[in-house]
């Protein structure tokens, strides 16, 4: 009797393990294969991958943003007419403007020269001990003002900078909107930067520099300036 329990219980376990053959099942204690072992790997890699290719820090810390527009908007810019300079002016002219340079020049749609220009100075600007000891400070405060010159009475200042650091060989960059000089038509004209210092009584010149450019307003099908309608526009 015992024999055959025995039996019996022998051919069910025979036939358990025939059916999980049957099914694929995997004993206990051997590996998942190689495919399963990518399949579940590869997600991660690829996370990582994504990750380090569409998240770029630029060296200021920030996260560069490559949707943001970064031209320059001084073409549409509003003008308003720059503070004018503590008069009368005292000339204290030395050789301290190395170079005035034309830069971001934009061709003019119409007709030869350019549509819109910004400029680049190069001076020394430094201004230690330049002020009378009764004004408190002996230090002077840099700061760059631009003229068009067109004669004498064809003149007009046009862009006046914040006050600018001190350097012996200082580069600094200034805007020009065209409204402001959009009066004057196409033509050449005579560009002049000023290098001054601020005084509370008059302010000094401490070097001036002309330089001159072929000057093209845009021009809408109208035949009026582009930029001076816009600011008409906007004032409505």
């Amino acid at each position: 009797m015992q024999f055959r329990n025995a039996a019996v219980v022998a051919v069910a376990l025979l036939v358990a393990l025939s059916g999980c053959s049957a099914l694929g099942g995997t004993p206990a204690g051997e590996p998942a294969n190689e495919t399963d072992t990518k399949s579940v790997t590869d997600p991660v890699t690829n996370g990582t991958a994504d990750a380090n290719t569409t998240s770029t820090v630029e060296p200021n810390g920030t996260e560069d943003d490559t949707s943001t527009d970064r031209s320059d908007d001084t073409a549409d810019a509003a003008w308003y007419p720059p503070e004018e300079p503590n008069r009368p002016l005292e000339d204290k002219r030395e050789d301290r403007i190395e170079s005035v340079t034309f830069v971001d020049k934009v061709p003019a749609e119409s007709g030869d020269g350019y549509s819109n220009f910004n400029l680049e100075v190069v001076a020394n600007t430094s201004m230690e001990d330049v002020d009378p000891a009764e004004h408190g400070d002996l230090e002077g405060e840099p700061y760059f003002f631009v003229k068009i010159n067109e004669g004498e009475d064809n003149r007009k200042i046009i862009e006046r900078t914040d006050e600018v650091r001190m350097d012996e060989n200082g580069t600094f960059h200034i805007d020009v909107r065209p409204a402001g000089i959009e009066e004057f038509g196409a033509g050449s004209l005579t560009v002049e930067v000023f290098l001054m210092d601020e005084d509370k009584d008059w302010d000094d010149i401490y070097d001036a520099v002309g330089t001159e450019i072929q000057y093209t307003p845009d021009t809408d099908a109208n035949g009026s300036s582009s930029t001076a309608s816009d600011s008409e526009s906007a004032e409505n």
